[in-house]
């Protein structure tokens, strides 16, 4: 069986790819990796500084730049004539399917540094207006791994080893100008539209040694990139001295995309010890995105303490090329502080719940499963007019997968996974 990096290419090939395919699944001995990203879950990266160190629960406050992101309707209450923010931070993911090959567990490994968030907002008669910059998700996943012994395959002969060698590198970004004002005292309304950019590159080498001598070898690479908008409509309503409440909505709307593909195969069975198969695939499939509407509620019970709680809700999405998502619910609670005008601290809970359905047991090449719980922590330093934060995130999850192709086997999944980012920010 063929360790696949993408569904995708499963559903699109060509009529002789697949039949290509079909035969590298009853030939070989391998595992399908299903992932890109980390598309299984819509809040992977929580934007911005503050709203960082609260647990992503902002959309209710909004009221600096990372609120351009959040609900752009509540920079409408940002002070002074200029305000930015820029955040850098640092990523560490770590996956283990457990159980996949003679009872040896896969890991796959992420990391890097990366600029999260940038953005800068400014008055303009009774409009605020700003640009924002957000890395929503990326990842640059690696699994270099060799398993010795007798391992069982479907090619008339154990294997005495399996090495995979797989990179997978995904990132987005989004890009864009905000406009917000107050409609009265108690309401005001704002725009985001961004331009969304998604590229991805994946490799993936495959060597089985056989005990009869024989061996099968596999090469693939793919790419893709998507170009479109992602417009985000918010609301900010303050109906109490204390409470505020935010409403925003939004969804990516692609318009154009493309997917490219090659592999070369030395099947085992080949009749010529140098009969390699190669291939190549193209396509233009535009993927379909949720709605997304988040729904915050800020309580400030004294100047120094600030209590806020978000939830956000992804509708389901049918999509037969690129796999279908269910409706999911994630929820944010934070928390700020003031020790004295210099010194704040905050604290947050989140969760990241899979937009994947349950798996089946008699089913197979099904998606995985992996809700994740994560808590933050930051502490921020106070000048006149500047400010620094440190702070860091923490997720954790376990789950199910189907990580063999044409396989009934369910393997757990453990996942974890941490962030340190530093961000600064000016006002005048």
């Amino acid at each position: 069986m063929l360790f696949k990096p993408y569904d995708l290419v499963e559903v699109i090939m060509s009529q002789r790819s697949i039949a290509l395919g079909l035969m590298m699944i009853l030939g070989m001995f391998c595992a399908a990796g299903r992932s890109t990203a980390d598309e299984f879950h819509y809040n992977n990266f929580i934007i911005g500084d503050r709203a960082s160190g609260m647990g992503g629960a902002y959309t209710g406050i909004s009221d600096d730049p990372s609120g351009l992101y959040y609900n752009p309707a509540g920079v409408a209450y940002t002070t002074g004539r200029n305000l930015s923010a820029s955040v850098n931070a640092y990523y560490n993911v770590s996956k283990t399917y457990n159980g996949v090959i003679g009872g040896n567990g896969w890991e796959r490994k992420s990391s890097s540094i990366l600029p999260n968030f940038f953005g800068i907002v400014q008055p303009m008669g009774k409009f605020k207006v700003g640009l924002s910059y957000a890395v929503p998700d990326s990842i640059k996943e690696d699994q270099d791994q060799t398993f010795h012994g007798s391992l069982p395959t479907a090619l008339g002969s154990p294997a005495t080893s399996y090495t995979i060698n797989f990179n997978n590198e995904d990132s987005s970004f989004l890009l864009g100008p905000s406009v917000a004002m107050e409609l009265n005292s108690k309401l005001s309304a704002g725009l985001t539209l961004y331009l969304y950019h998604r590229s991805t590159q994946s490799i993936l080498n495959q060597l089985i040694l056989l005990q009869d001598g024989r061996f099968e070898w596999s090469n693939q690479y793919i790419e893709s990139v998507e170009r479109g908008f992602k417009p985000i409509l918010g609301f900010m309503f303050t109906p109490a001295d204390k409470v505020s409440v935010g409403f925003s909505l939004a969804r990516i709307l692609l318009y154009g995309a493309s997917v490219n593909s090659q592999s070369i195969v030395k099947d085992a069975n080949a009749a010529s010890p140098n009969d390699f198969t190669m291939s190549f695939y193209g396509s233009s499939a535009k993927r379909k995105y949720p709605y997304e509407m988040r729904l915050g509620v800020a309580y400030f019970a004294s100047p120094s303490l600030l209590v806020s709680g978000d939830g956000t809700y992804y509708t389901k999405v049918d999509d037969p090329v690129f796999g279908n998502r269910v409706s999911v619910f994630n929820i944010a609670l934070g928390t700020e502080y003031f020790r004295n005008k210099n010194w704040a601290v905050r604290g947050g809970f989140f969760t990241n719940m899979a937009n994947t359905p349950q798996l089946d047991a008699a089913r197979t090449n099904q998606d995985e499963k992996i809700d994740l719980y994560g808590l933050t922590a930051s502490i921020s330093s106070f000048s006149r007019n500047t400010s620094i934060t440190l702070g860091g995130s923490f997720a954790m999850g376990s789950g199910k997968a189907q990580i063999l192709s044409g396989s009934k086997e369910i393997q757990t999944v453990d996942q974890a996974g941490y962030m340190i980012f530093l961000s600064s920010s000016y006002a005048y």
